[in-house]
């Protein structure tokens, strides 16, 4: 028999009954018969609630505890906390010795070591002893289409909603909706390296002083490089001189502070330095002064890409730092910066002014999320050499969150395809 399994999978099996319940018995051979087998709960306290079971001729309705070993409990301190006194069951692997509630009663014991689903151990097995690119790269194209998709609707809902998490805690500490949107926006323009940094940039420089001086690109330079701290070396230039300038006023004028966080500039192409998107930041409000308003009227997918269709100024034309001139080249935001910047913060933000602001259904956010490309990666890559092709931005994104936050983690019982899997005679 295996048996080198965890308690999820032990919790997993009680869930989904994949046991023989034939002549069922306590471990001091009360007989036993599974009512209702109540319902999982993954907060604090006993591991299924609104259980009923009869142990003899005595009806009891309560919670069950599930353990690999009869001994956790006691390791797991349960016998002292309250919460575990409505335990009517203590299922185990293996139980050898006793749970006492915390007034002294036992808890019945039933051990399942020798009564488990063979069919289950083994798909089990199959699962967490593959090392592949996703436990399931053997298997998952024998499930149906139908539950893989429906799968993946969920999950693109799950990654939104955590997004949501970060854009509600913006909206607490400003109370403004354009502050909100303005500092999501701004953060992105620093993922995945400068992500903090960026976003104390936006804390530090409030939308309303650029809205102010939305009308001049190079004093909307000068905050933001101001205050991203880059201008506070000597440099030759008169450009570069300019700013410092400009910037000295401006901060006086309006009592700004560059931020504490030290922006990185290695490892990473010239077109993601810093000092390239802060420049298309500045650009891009130029262009673009009430930015938030635009977005978040939830235009059509080709309008809110040609938001993001705008110059920077001539000096960036041959320089990707203060520090030396380049070859000239256009710092126009790319296509695929422009989608990344779709992914990171346009999109989950429309879903969440849908859901918060106007109280409605977020089909905006997934309308373009179907309308725009498939993300180009690595890891969406591999799961089309496994069978699973995303097509668009809604199922990369989906099949993304689906990688990081259960496949490479292995928490297949967490997952409906696992899940699937596991239940396959």
């Amino acid at each position: 028999m295996i048996t080198n399994f965890n308690e999820d999978f032990l919790q997993f099996i009680w869930e989904q009954q994949l046991f023989n319940k034939s002549d069922l018995k306590t471990t001091d051979g009360e007989p036993i018969s599974i009512i209702k087998p109540g319902f999982l709960n993954r907060n604090s306290g006993p591991d299924f609630e609104n259980c009923e079971i009869k142990i003899g001729n005595t009806t009891l309705f309560g919670a069950i505890e599930i353990h690999l070993e009869a001994k956790d409990w006691k390791l797991h301190a349960h016998q002292e906390n309250e919460a575990y006194n409505t335990v009517i069951l203590h299922v185990c692997l293996k139980a050898k010795v006793d749970a006492q509630r915390k007034d002294g009663t036992i808890i019945p014991n039933l051990e399942l070591k020798d009564r488990l689903n063979r069919s289950s151990l083994n798909n089990y097995k199959l699962l967490f002893e593959n090392k592949q690119f996703i436990p399931c790269e053997n298997q998952i194209t024998n499930v149906k289409n139908i539950l893989v998709n429906s799968w993946l609707e969920r999950l693109i809902v799950d990654r939104l909603e955590q997004r949501c998490a970060v854009f509600e805690s913006f909206l607490q500490a400003t109370n403004n909706w354009n502050q909100t949107f303005y500092i999501a926006l701004v953060r992105a323009f620093g993922m995945p390296i400068n992500t903090l940094g960026f976003e104390e940039i936006a804390a530090e420089l409030p939308a309303d002083i650029i809205l102010k001086h939305s009308d001049n690109l190079f004093q909307l330079e000068a905050l933001f490089f101001g205050v991203s701290g880059l201008l506070k070396d000597d440099f030759d230039s008169t450009y570069y001189n300019a700013l410092q300038k400009e910037y000295s006023f401006l901060s006086k004028k309006y009592k700004l502070k560059s931020i504490s966080c030290i922006l990185k500039f290695g490892k990473m192409r010239p077109m993601s330095l810093p000092h390239v998107k802060i420049a298309q930041l500045a650009a891009l409000f130029r262009k673009n002064p009430n930015l938030s308003s635009k977005v978040l009227r939830l235009p059509r997918l080709p309008d809110l890409q040609n938001l993001f269709d705008f110059d920077t100024s001539e000096y960036w034309l041959t320089h990707y730092n203060f520090a030396k001139s380049s070859k000239q080249r256009s710092k126009k935001m790319s296509k695929n910066a422009v989608e990344l910047l779709l992914l990171n913060a346009i999109i989950p933000f429309a879903f969440y002014y849908e859901k918060v602001k106007l109280k409605s259904g977020s089909t905006h956010a997934l309308d373009y999320l179907l309308n725009l490309s498939s993300e180009k990666n690595s890891i969406i890559d591999k799961w089309k050499s496994v069978g699973i092709d995303s097509g668009n931005a809604l199922n990369s994104q989906a099949l993304l969150h689906l990688y990081k936050s259960y496949c490479s983690k292995k928490l297949c019982l967490q997952c409906n395809i696992g899940r699937t899997l596991l239940l396959r005679d």
